[in-house]
């Protein structure tokens, strides 16, 4: 969980080791500094264990740590290293670093050494927290592991989701992948929420962009049984599609399910979006071939949707 701007150590401008573990033993991987902290920028340094390269652990540390400064309000992060280590300038690459022209320095004993700098622009997470007449969706934070856990591990809920009902490992493992995703324009590509009704986590929403060359995004939901009911989900997607089309700017938001999942196909059709295919036993989900449902809305669906409700809009 991230306090205050970025931590309270950042903001004292003290040196912050993170340890880089292999999340399915939880081994020790390598390590990643963030160091020179000013109010708006950091430079980051990073080591990886030889018998860990290659598994994309530091890339997925750099995600994470891209987006807990982002959210801390950082504008730039810098990195550097030496113009041998191609390694690791690809890596940083992937991450989204730009590579600067090589810097000579001097070192104290009077050689100089040459390094390649890496810029990374942080744009800020733009529209959260989402609030609307009765939630608020928010960004995700370690602490909503047991609360979602307590959902997800729910028969009714797992049932037409592709994973089993969650364990507390699975919730950890969840929680961690989704607090980077930030944002259509984050390193993720992809932006996941939690949903609160009156202070209390009811489920969750992502949007992802599946081709980012042309905008192209998917949706999905799962919103806890005993909250069902009260229109919660409905108002949750809506706000989510809004945000996709209207802020992000994306031009088609996709939505796949299972076929069996009635609640959700009416949900889809009540937020505007329309059935484009039902594809016969297309999945091999949980021991048994499955139906999905397709449903789409474009961009101009909802600048339609929009003209027709304006006022003298139907004469």
């Amino acid at each position: 969980m991230i306090a205050g701007p970025i931590s309270d150590g950042l903001v004292r401008g003290d040196l912050a080791v993170l340890t880089i573990a292999d999340p399915a033993t939880d081994e020790f991987a390598g390590s990643l500094v963030i160091f020179d902290i000013t109010s708006s920028n950091a430079e980051i340094g990073f080591w990886i264990h030889p018998d860990f390269r290659g598994h994309g652990l530091t890339c997925a540390a750099l995600d994470l740590v891209i987006e807990f400064t982002r959210r801390g309000g950082l504008q730039q992060l810098h990195a550097r290293t030496v113009p041998e280590n191609q390694a690791s300038q690809r890596v940083l690459e992937r991450a989204g670093f730009a590579p600067g022209t090589f810097v000579g320095t001097t070192t104290p004993s009077g050689q100089v050494a040459v390094t390649v700098p890496f810029t990374r622009d942080l744009a800020p997470i733009c529209g959260l927290p989402l609030s609307t007449s009765r939630l608020q969706l928010r960004l995700y934070e370690h602490a909503d592991a047991e609360p979602l856990q307590r959902i997800y591990t729910q028969p009714d809920v797992a049932k037409y989701l592709l994973e089993d009902p969650w364990t507390e490992e699975d919730a950890l493992r969840q929680i961690s992948g989704r607090i980077s995703k930030t944002g259509l324009d984050s390193t993720s590509h992809s932006l996941a929420l939690v949903i609160e009704y009156q202070g209390k986590i009811v489920g969750d929403v992502m949007l992802r962009l599946t081709d980012i060359e042309r905008d192209v995004a998917e949706i999905g939901w799962v919103l806890a049984p005993n909250a069902g009911g009260q229109g919660l989900a409905t108002e949750a997607v809506s706000a989510v599609l809004d945000l996709g089309l209207t802020v992000y700017k994306v031009h088609r938001i996709v939505a796949q399910m299972d076929a069996r999942n009635r609640s959700s196909a009416r949900l889809a059709e009540r937020v505007g979006m329309l059935r484009e295919a039902h594809l016969r036993q297309n999945w091999w989900n949980k021991g048994e071939w499955t139906d999905t449902l397709i449903y789409a809305i474009l961009a101009t669906d909802i600048r339609k949707h929009r003209r027709m409700d304006s006022p003298g809009a139907l004469g």
